[in-house]
């Protein structure tokens, strides 16, 4: 995707600005833009919010010759291609599983200083939200949010939670591995079972895949794992008018008292669509 998006402060966006003049860009005004110029073959619009798009065929070009005299290139830790793998929502009760894939290069990564390429974990969920928002638009992804009602119907089929992970993983590393025509995958390792492997294989996805323990200290898999949890994040809150309620997050206290308020307005059926029923917090919430 021959798109870029990152913050540049009011100096940096100045330096551009000129920088562009002198190679002979064309400017025009757009609404709430510092300036927009085209040339070299590329859009680009520097907003007065400090948020600079660029689009067009010469973007690998205009990163090295024109952003490198801005802002520096930043040595990225990624030293090869590589498909990122993570997972958000199977530890918290109410809410989706979702599991994400992206495809990222030691080049893209050079320009990723807007996005923290950390654990999601570490984040707070606006962070993750605005994070997923710039990853989306710059890398080649998949997520794949599964509902309550489908992850309940998934987990009676396949019968425990690593099995349905591995099934999830494997199409969600497949569907980019097709997109990005990367081989190489790296994903936290969730258990000791080739289960993923299988799955890969019985799809027909040629791709080298190595799980490892802490994964998400790899950039790519701290992005996979900022798109996960942003789709978490957003599966959640889709889930406040069917529940009648704002969910809380994770399976402690505010869970269970949560759960019991809506099985005493809604009935029992409505865990059903909200609620991952095989935790033990169905049963405690007296479901």
């Amino acid at each position: 995707m021959n798109i870029l998006v990152l913050e540049l402060n009011r100096s940096k966006s100045f330096q551009l600005r000129d920088a562009l003049e002198s190679a002979g860009y064309e400017f025009r005004k757009v609404e709430h833009a510092l300036f927009a110029a085209k040339g070299e073959g590329v859009n680009v619009v520097c907003y007065l919010s400090g948020k600079l798009v660029v689009q067009g065929k010469g973007l690998s070009d205009f990163r090295l010759q024109r952003l490198t005299d801005c802002i520096g290139i930043k040595q990225p830790r990624l030293k090869e291609p590589l498909i990122g793998a993570d997972e958000a929502g199977k530890g918290d009760y109410f809410g989706p599983l979702v599991v994400a894939a992206c495809a990222l290069t030691p080049e893209t990564e050079r320009f990723l200083d807007e996005v923290p390429l950390v654990d999601s974990k570490v984040l707070t969920d606006q962070q993750a939200l605005d994070g997923a928002d710039s990853l989306s638009a710059v890398l080649v992804h998949e997520v794949i949010v599964i509902s309550p009602l489908r992850y309940n119907e998934l987990y009676e089929q396949f019968g425990n939670l690593n099995k349905l992970l591995a099934w999830a993983h494997a199409k969600a590393i497949g569907a980019v591995v097709k997109k990005s025509g990367i081989r190489k995958a790296l994903l936290d390792q969730f258990m000791t079972q080739p289960l993923v492997q299988d799955n890969l294989q019985r799809d027909c996805v040629d791709v080298d895949l190595e799980m490892r323990t802490k994964a998400e200290s790899n950039p790519a898999v701290a992005a996979a794992s900022i798109l996960a949890r942003a789709g978490f994040l957003r599966g959640l809150e889709k889930l406040t008018p069917v529940a009648g309620m704002k969910l809380p997050k994770g399976a402690g206290s505010p869970v269970l008292k949560a759960g019991r308020a809506l099985i005493a307005a809604r009935g029992r059926r409505i865990l059903d669509d909200v609620a991952k029923l095989h935790f033990k917090t169905t049963i405690d919430i007296g479901g």
